[in-house]
């Protein structure tokens, strides 16, 4: 290799105020990507530009200043009569080794759904990576350097590789963030990062003319001071960071960051860096939050409070409960009551107002299970945006159960009951995170088969599969949706439905009756956006967006069944399983807190023959099971829950306080009150009571205040934690 010594010392084009200058220069330029993208979301041009470049500022200046520090301190390190070439090469292996990274990350979080394994697979191949870069690297230095003694430039060398580096991170990484959920926010910011890479590349083989670098170093540090400073007013006056965050890209990756950093309330909402939030002290007030009409409260931070509308307009007012129109979500517990009388239209010795009906004449039974929906979220328990006009539909013909609860608030413990009728702790399984169902136990769909009925499911999730034994009783279990696309990463809603489509028309063609299962799951994190869907911004926006999206979804399948010979004697029993925190309680997601955003879920069931009607008591997910094999006539013996059947009829509805789990927590529903239990683990046990109907966001604990009420609904979870570890001993 040559020994041509490098320079003593290059003029720094820093130090001074001139690297400043240059970075504030590229900023500007890499900020246009990011503002035609805002300003295509209706955000003022220059607003947007000046922020955008105030962040891309905060990001290059240091970038620009660090650099000829940099490159003093390599020479320092190994020396400065080092080979030319052989820092060309370390360069090299850096930068490829860099970019093979990348993509590997890439394609493990496109492929991948286990992050223990994916995290395995990056240390171990990552390693094998930049091994293959650093010969990649040798082998392209000895191509420059014959390059090079034929003649060609030192600029040109340098640019085909660097050039070749970002092109294949762009052509790999974009197909691979196409695919992610986060799919269009990823590519900008992998867009934006390859421009702001290039600028500066380009930037360190540009030498500027004499007359540039003073203009420069006097006006850099001014130029600097004030596009952070306008960028910054401008964020806060106006509506380019909404748009650059809605956008992508590393500025609105930017923004996003120090919005959560400074969301006080944690209510996943911020009020400064282009966050809306209107209440900072107020985790109920937020964009996307239930807006209750004529309150005096503008909880969703749209600038008003939706005024109450008449009663027969679909959200009816405190005082026009009584003359709501059927299927609208209730006002008031009285007017409830009042619909959950029998009504005359079906008396019960009527034939056909008994859903359940005789052996010879069973309904069709559809059960479809709405992954991850809560109730307040739904217009039909009372969300001001129409998110679910397919549910408040089915409502105009069927049982509203107002005060549904999921069986738990993790996935597993909530799911499992759905298809065996017990709890995932009664229901023997395998060990592991995501447990493989026994085939011992007799699951819902078993017991249908033997009661005479042809039986169907279609599942949406990576974990709802054959082989983990869900598929026990159906005579069609189809893995489509979640098969065809990844369910965390891709819409799978419209597939499980075509799929289910064609499952109830083959289920169809005998003359037995049939159950069909169908689990959409769209609504689960990560949020995607729908078109002519729109909620609002930020991740509850989207996560309304997407409970639109699923009863969009569903309203074809209701459509298909109810035009088909077999429609008047479908029942549909639709219900959620469990729901989603956005921070109201201080943890987001689900799986752990038990508070009514986890838990309390939506639950209908309509059919051709029943009257539209309200229920007050709280019930759980761990019902469907027992209502679908009352109505079925099939063996219930065994199952958790209790049947619903009584209330389809207009019969005073009877059941036990609901009791639901999650780790180390338990919660006991006796509507209105909710008692919820905490054990720490040096095993102390904390209690905390509260009144739903006057404190729906549980934030008033009555515990020391009702000891009477916090005793008894202690003594019922007692003995739900006794009966539980009988069980235990029995298996």
């Amino acid at each position: 290799m040559s020994e041509e010594p490098l320079p003593e010392s290059e003029p720094p084009r820093a130090g001074s105020g001139d690297e400043v200058g240059l970075g504030v220069l590229l900023a500007g330029v890499a900020a246009i990507p990011s503002t035609l993208r805002a300003a295509g979301r209706g955000a003022p041009a220059l607003d947007a530009w000046l922020v955008a470049t105030a962040a891309w500022a905060l990001l290059l200046v240091p970038v620009s200043l660090a650099m000829p520090r940099a490159a003093r301190g390599l020479r320092g390190l190994v020396g400065r009569a080092a080979p030319r070439e052989w820092l060309l090469g370390l360069g090299l292996a850096a930068s490829l080794g860099a970019a093979g990274l990348v993509v590997l990350a890439s394609v493990l979080h496109a492929k991948t759904h286990h992050r223990g394994l994916g995290g395995g697979v990056f240390g171990i191949v990552g390693g094998a990576v930049l091994v293959g870069a650093a010969l990649a690297a040798g082998r392209l230095v000895v191509i420059g350097r014959e390059l090079a003694a034929r003649g060609v430039r030192r600029e040109i060398l340098a640019v085909v590789p660097a050039g070749a580096a970002l092109a294949a991170v762009a052509l790999l990484g974009s197909p691979l963030a196409r695919r992610a959920t986060d799919g269009a926010p990823l590519r900008a910011a992998m867009w934006d990062l390859l421009l702001g890479v290039g600028l500066v590349a380009l930037s360190r083989l540009v030498r500027l003319s004499d007359g540039a670098s003073p203009a420069l170093r006097l006006g850099g540090v001014p130029a600097f001071a004030f596009v952070v400073v306008a960028g910054g007013l401008r964020v806060e006056t106006s509506t380019a960071g909404p748009a650059l965050v809605e956008g992508g890209g590393l500025p609105g990756a930017a923004l996003s960051a120090l919005g959560a950093w400074s969301d006080r309330d944690g209510d996943g909402h911020a009020a400064h860096f282009g966050g809306r939030d209107c209440d900072e002290g107020d985790p109920r007030r937020h964009p996307g939050a239930h807006d209750a009409p004529g309150d005096g409260v503008d909880a969703d931070c749209d600038g008003q409070d939706p005024a109450r509308e008449a009663a027969g307009s679909g959200v009816p007012s405190a005082t026009a409960a009584s003359a709501r129109p059927s299927g609208s979500p209730a006002a008031s517990a009285s007017a409830r009551e009042d619909a959950a009388a029998p009504s005359s239209a079906a008396a019960p010795d009527a034939p056909a107002s008994d859903p359940a009906g005789s052996r010879e004449a069973r309904p069709d039974l559809i059960v479809v299970t709405l992954d991850t929906v809560r109730a307040d979220r739904t217009s039909l328990h009372g969300y001001a945006k129409k998110t679910t006009p397919t549910l408040d539909e089915l409502a105009t013909s069927g049982v509203v159960f107002d005060h549904a609860y999921a069986a738990a608030a993790d996935t597993q413990r909530a799911l499992v009951p759905v298809v065996s009728g017990r709890s995932l702790r009664e229901t023997p399984h395998a060990g592991g995170e995501w447990p493989v169902l026994d085939d011992k136990p007799e699951m819902l769909a078993e017991r249908l088969a033997k009661a005479g009925y042809r039986t169907g499911a279609v599942t949406s999730f990576t974990w709802l599969r054959k082989d983990r034994g869900f598929a026990q009783g159906f005579e069609l279990f189809d893995e489509s949706p979640f098969r065809e696309n990844h369910p965390e990463r891709k819409v799978t809603g419209a597939r499980a439905i075509d799929a289910a489509i064609a499952a109830h028309r083959e289920l169809a063609s005998g003359d037995k009756p049939l159950y069909l299962w169908v689990h959409l799951f769209d609504a689960h994190a990560r949020y995607l956006p729908h078109d002519g869907l729109s909620f609002g911004t930020g991740e509850a926006g989207l996560y309304a967006g997407e409970i639109a999206y699923v009863d969009r979804e569903l309203g074809r399948l209701v459509a298909a069944v109810r035009e088909g010979p077999r429609g008047k004697r479908t029942v549909f029993v639709v219900h959620g399983s469990h729901g989603e925190a956005f921070g109201e309680h201080g943890a987001k997601g689900h799986g752990t807190q038990l508070f009514d955003e986890v838990l309390h879920v939506p639950m209908l069931i309509a059919g051709d023959a029943m009257s539209p009607r309200h229920i007050e008591t709280a019930v759980s997910v761990y019902d469907v099971a027992a209502t679908v094999a009352d109505l079925a006539r099939a063996d219930a013996s065994g199952l958790s829950g209790v049947s619903l059947v009584p209330a389809l009829r207009g019969e005073a509805l009877s059941r036990p306080p609901v009791v639901a789990h999650s780790t180390r927590r338990v919660a006991v529903i006796d509507w209105p009150l909710k008692l919820l239990s905490f054990r720490q683990k040096s095993g102390k046990l904390n209690l905390a009571l509260y009144e739903l109907a006057a404190d729906p966001g549980e934030k008033n604990d009555l515990s020391k205040t009702r000891t009477d009420d916090k005793n008894r609904l202690d003594a019922l979870r007692k003995r739900a934690d006794d009966n539980r570890e009988e069980e235990d001993r029995r298996r």
